[in-house]
């Protein structure tokens, strides 16, 4: 039996309190480093599941977030999370290995 998979909607005005004042380059820096700190936090518990919502947009956040998990997390899987949960390409499931 599969575990559930906790879900992390990255959507800046969902994580951050003084999102509003935030250029968009302080967004993406916000939402990338509560992935990379969420998957850090969570690197021994083996099996544990993450869908990770970015939302679809222009792509710049979900290329960012698979670029750190080829670099820094290359043992992780990751996959597109149910369409029919998130739409398409609107989040990533991430599984820590």
């Amino acid at each position: 039996m599969k575990t559930q998979a906790t879900v992390i909607d990255l959507h800046i005005e969902k994580i951050a309190k003084g999102y509003r004042s935030f250029t968009p380059g302080d967004a993406l820096l916000y939402q990338v480093e509560l992935f990379e700190q969420t998957l850090q936090t969570n690197r021994f518990k083996r099996g544990k599941r993450f869908d990770f919502v970015h939302g679809g947009g222009s792509g710049v956040l979900r290329a960012e977030l698979i670029k750190i998990l080829n670099q820094k997390f290359p043992t992780y899987i990751y996959e597109d999370a149910p369409f029919v949960t998130y739409g398409f390409q609107g989040a990533i499931r991430v599984t820590i290995k």
